[in-house]
């Protein structure tokens, strides 16, 4: 069974939230658990356990990374930990070890972090962990810093402790194992660190930097066909990519162009442009202030912003390399509510009819990978 119809039928999630988190999931990314757990439907130790029972392998719980052994977590590699997704917990007797991982790990890769740890593959135990919670280790022991999406969203509700008991097998009580060494190490804060918005930053802080986009390839000067091809993309990035290459070709007085996704009490942008090369920065935007953003996701109606800016609009345009200018946010609608908003950016005004031509048709593409999902 998915981990959808599992929780469903322990009656742990309903089928409308497993919807909302599937449609988080078309706009977010990650994987399903993680949008469960960021909508406050089930909690870390709850989904390990449904997990578990999904691919019948123990459960790695926050008491089991609580008292693991940084020596043994050492001995592995941090570009292993990261690549295979996973890291160790402990030892049992003096042959065998627990590591946590997001998922099933094939037998060449248990040989390779047996042969790390110093064990035969035979005597390594693989456990299963929400990814939120291995990026949180992996960042923790070898400060691999987790990207912006796997951090907490303001306002995003916490889920009470799952009391439902899958039958499955355990791992080993912990409680029979001796007290690991431990070393001092830097507390990054698993509950305290929050997603930071413009508003929060400091004027010349220094904000995450996002790879480039990889626009595809979009017919100039054709909008018909870019509104066909962006509604019938395959999936979230191809979507994505088609509508911010649309408003590359067809609005070419647009400076800068990001797409935002609503996650908790703010907006966050997941990929664009700058039409003068240099990388776009991760940006979070709250979504109760008197922004354009803010507006156009309260009103599903797209916002004109002038060259009068609040301060939050002066901070955005900053944040997308320009001094000044105009702002066009053109909302994603679907089921009569905004889920996310594309923003352009220019020194000059544009044609926001286009813009919101080629937001209809990226609400479409969006809405049928969200029915997608859920079928």
């Amino acid at each position: 069974m998915r981990l959808g119809e599992i929780l469903v039928a322990a009656q742990i999630i309903t089928l409308q939230q497993l919807e909302q988190a599937l449609e988080a999931q078309v706009m977010l990314g990650a994987r399903l658990g993680t949008s469960l757990v960021e909508l406050g439907y089930i909690d870390l130790d709850g989904l390990s356990n449904a997990l578990a029972h999904q691919h019948r392998l123990p459960a790695a719980l926050a008491s089991h990374f609580d008292r693991a052994d940084q020596e043994l977590q050492l001995r592995l590699a941090g570009n292993l930990a990261e690549r295979y997704g996973c890291v160790p917990l402990f030892g049992i007797g003096k042959r065998s070890a627990v590591i946590a991982a997001t998922g099933p790990l094939e037998p060449r890769t248990v040989a390779i972090i047996a042969d790390e740890l110093g064990l035969a593959p035979e005597h390594l135990i693989v456990s299963i962990a929400p990814e939120l919670r291995i990026r949180y280790a992996l960042e923790r022991v070898y400060r691999i810093v987790r990207p912006q999406r796997f951090l907490r969203a303001p306002g995003a509700p916490r889920a009470m402790p799952t009391t439902y008991a899958f039958p499955d097998v355990e791992l080993p009580a912990l409680d029979d194992q001796p007290e690991p060494p431990r070393r001092p190490r830097p507390d990054t804060g698993e509950r305290r660190r929050y997603v930071k918005t413009l508003v929060e930053a400091e004027e010349d802080a220094p904000i995450a930097i996002d790879p480039d986009t990889d626009l595809e390839e979009i017919p100039d000067d054709d909008l018909p066909t870019s509104v066909e091809l962006i509604a019938a993309g395959r999936d979230r990035e191809e979507v994505t990519s088609l509508a911010i290459a649309a408003i590359r070709h067809l609005v070419g007085a647009a400076d800068a162009v990001a797409l935002f996704s609503l996650r908790g009490a703010i907006a966050v942008s997941s990929a664009g442009f700058r039409r003068e090369g240099r990388k776009l920065p991760s940006i979070a935007l709250p979504i109760e202030d008197d922004g354009a953003v803010a507006r156009a996701l309260r009103t599903n109606a797209v916002v004109r912003v002038g060259p009068s800016h609040t301060d939050i609009d002066r901070r955005l345009l900053t944040s997308l390399g320009l001094d000044g200018g105009y702002l066009v946010v053109a909302p994603l609608v679907t089921r009569a509510r905004a889920i996310a908003a594309i923003v352009v950016a220019s020194r000059v005004v544009v044609d926001a009819a286009v813009i919101e031509t080629i937001a209809g048709a990226t609400s479409a593409g969006f809405a049928r990978l969200m029915r997608e999902a859920i079928q």
